[in-house]
């Protein structure tokens, strides 16, 4: 009976244990209130809910699409004029979901390379490598479309090259290759999933580069930040290479040191900045530096010779002789790390399959914006 309307009517069952069925034992069917209860409540019960086929859909490439669970909601929401009008809960939307990422992860690997196949039947010369270990387990994988190889014939002479993570449901290090066009705007030549981020494994990802772009020269340039393992494999790989650091990465090892140094000697920052960033020879650097550290007397602080020790990896007054295409930090691919994951192209959840179609999506998204820049910078004329 309900307390809150005093209502009499119920339903009294019991269970024959002997001849063991359930029966009704009471009954009373009379209610003193209407029998319409609202939507928002028969939502919740089984025989009430209603997944309309074209509805469910748009849920449906909503998710495909990564679109929040909030704004899958809003969405159907202004469809059914109110979130009380539902014909199923919100938890019934977040249980599709669920199946939907479930069904994706199922053969992933198939469907990867499924989708490269695909690729190289649209075109030739898209390129992609695996590496299995001794279980035929696929641990790294390359690959680049031909429109990234054509980018890398004409804007390859400076690379940055950098990992980044939460970009895959497997926490697979993501490794890109990513140089400058003739606007100055990011491109990616080539992308990677690697197992690890040991040097065999950097070794390995270089070569299947190199072996990408047979017919194209190596890098002049190569700008990463200070990993080991990463300069033990460009050592080897790219032996006609430069390989230059990444200065923002430079002084971000040393600043703790350097704060305390900044804190100790009023001053030194901006003019430690200063002869880092002036576009001086290496003559006058080596002059300016040395003149710095004699106002400060810092001859035999282990911050600034460690500066000074590797200075010829990551100043800029080094890299005259160099093409760098304006580039002396990696911060390019940090660029194009930071609107992959923000843009919602990929994220923590995306499995491998999905994630080289979405890195598709992406590389369109940027060689459109490129076409646009080249379009109005010609209308301009």
């Amino acid at each position: 009976m309900s307390m809150r309307c005093e209502c009499k009517a119920f339903v009294k069952v019991k269970w024959n244990k002997k001849k063991d069925y359930w029966f009704f034992e009471r009954k009373r069917l009379e209610h003193n209130h209407p029998l319409h209860p609202s939507p928002s409540v028969t939502q919740y019960l089984r025989l009430k809910k209603n997944k309309d086929p074209i509805v469910m859909e748009v849920v449906d490439q909503m998710h495909r699409c990564d679109a929040s669970h909030n704004t899958t909601v809003n969405v159907l929401s202004e469809l059914y004029g109110g979130r009380q009008n539902f014909t199923f809960t919100e938890m019934d939307l977040r249980n599709r979901k669920a199946a939907a990422a479930r069904e994706e992860r199922e053969n992933d690997i198939p469907k990867l390379l499924e989708f490269f196949s695909e690729m190289k039947g649209q075109n030739e010369y898209f390129y992609y490598e695996v590496q299995v270990d001794e279980q035929n387990v696929i641990k790294n994988v390359f690959w680049s479309h031909a429109s990234q190889r054509a980018e890398y014939r004409d804007f390859g002479d400076v690379v940055t090259f950098d990992t980044t993570y939460k970009t895959n449901v497997y926490s697979m290090p993501l490794a890109m290759f990513v140089g400058s066009n003739h606007q100055l705007q990011n491109v990616v030549f080539g992308q990677a999933l690697l197992q690890d981020e040991q040097a065999n494994t950097f070794e390995w990802l270089f070569r299947a580069f190199q072996n990408c772009m047979t017919g194209s020269r190596d890098p002049r340039c190569i700008l990463t930040d200070q990993d080991s393992a990463m300069a033990a494999a460009i050592q080897k790989v790219f032996k006609k290479t430069q390989h230059r650091l990444c200065r923002w990465h430079m002084l971000k090892k040393y600043r703790w040191e350097l704060r305390k140094l900044y804190k100790l000697h009023d001053g030194l920052n901006i003019k430690l900045l200063t002869v880092i960033n002036h576009p001086l020879t290496p003559t006058e650097f080596e002059a300016a530096w040395k003149e710095l550290v004699d106002e400060y007397g810092l001859q035999k602080d282990d911050t600034i010779k460690g500066l000074w020790d590797s200075r010829h990896l990551w100043v800029a007054a080094y890299f005259k002789p160099l093409y760098c295409g304006r580039m002396t930090s990696t911060q390019r691919s940090e660029s194009v790390n930071k609107m992959i994951k923000s843009s919602g192209f990929t994220g923590h959840m995306t499995c491998m399959s999905k994630f080289a179609r979405r890195m598709l999506d992406f590389i369109q998204r940027t060689n459109h914006a490129a076409a646009g820049e080249t379009h109005w910078s010609q209308v301009k004329k």
